[in-house]
């Protein structure tokens, strides 16, 4: 197995699309993109000309521009559906006077859609400008050896796991040792043999001779739903089989200055890449289910510094 972001599924993929009715027409009638509307007259070296100096939201606006231009038949909305953004979103950013910048997640589920590339590293070698300055902020430590990678992103699987069983769940079929019921009800009881069938139903989970296995062994989620699933990764911490020798927990705090921080992140991205390593070393592997969940950041919020933008998240 290879890495895309972090170790099956902590990390990043697309959100789950809202679901509004806008079609692409009435995006360009609505008398606030009549720049658009200049977008849309622009031939592609013109576009590629302007996407290199634009602001970040101009310049995604470009990109999408340019892509409905080719794609006449494509909603907005269904744009958003397709690669995962939130229509409400998509339409903010189709307009002029939308100030605030796109969530960093946002921007790389939208342009990953855009290019048809899935691939962090080979994103940023087709994009420049504001998005690439961005992506690279931001999402930099979570590329590893993308060489051998086969991480795939599912906007159906993020769907699925908006649900904390039906994640575990897949979680444990995605190891190479799969699964089996037996386990699954240990560890979740009637619910999660409930949560169990129906990913099975959906096909999402199949079986062999005598495990359950996940369709897709490596995966990716979005990075806030990642959040919301970290919480039931930390629920199954059992602080009361430390004697057991198996989990381990530490929890530490200091004001620290952005030079820290750096040097805080680089141990932690280090240990993630060794880790990552041990989990796909095949004479260490077996049948016991285990997890690291690897988490920093800043308490309160964050400085809105530019400057530190990729230092402290």
């Amino acid at each position: 197995m290879a890495p895309v972001l972090l170790y099956k599924g902590v990390f990043f993929t697309h959100m789950q699309a809202l679901t509004n009715s806008f079609s692409t027409t009435s995006v360009f009638c609505t008398g606030v993109n009549s720049g658009l509307l200049k977008l849309l007259n622009m031939n592609e070296s013109q576009i590629e000309h302007s996407k290199i100096s634009s602001t970040l939201n101009l310049q995604l606006r470009e990109m999408t521009a340019e892509y409905l231009l080719k794609h006449p038949t494509l909603t907005l909305n269904a744009l958003a559906q397709r690669s995962g953004v939130p229509a409400t979103t998509m339409r903010r950013l189709m307009q002029e006077e939308q100030r605030s910048e796109l969530a960093p997640h946002s921007v790389l589920a939208l342009v990953s859609y855009l290019l048809k590339e899935k691939k962090i590293s080979k994103i940023l070698k087709m994009v420049q400008g504001p998005v690439a300055e961005l992506l690279n902020k931001c999402f930099d430590q979570f590329i590893f050896d993308e060489k051998s990678s086969d991480h795939e992103m599912h906007t159906d699987l993020n769907t699925i796991f908006q649900d904390k069983f039906s994640y575990l769940i897949y979680k444990m079929a995605a190891n190479k040792c799969g699964t089996s019921i037996e386990e699954v009800k240990d560890a979740f009881g009637l619910m999660g043999l409930k949560k169990l069938s129906d990913l099975i139903e959906k096909k999402w989970i199949v079986a062999d001779e005598v495990r359950l296995h996940a369709r897709q062994k490596n995966f990716s989620v979005d990075l806030s739903l990642a959040h919301e699933l970290s919480h039931a990764l930390i629920d199954l911490y059992k602080p009361c089989d430390v004697k057991h020798g198996q989990n381990l927990f530490y929890s530490l705090s200091e004001g620290m200055n952005e030079e820290g921080i750096k040097k805080i992140k680089e141990i932690e991205k280090e240990a993630v890449k060794k880790i990552f390593d041990l989990m796909n070393t095949e004479n260490l592997q077996g049948t016991i289910p285990y997890f690291a969940l690897v988490v920093s950041d800043t308490m309160g919020p964050t400085p809105t510094n530019e400057l530190l933008t990729g230092v402290l998240q």
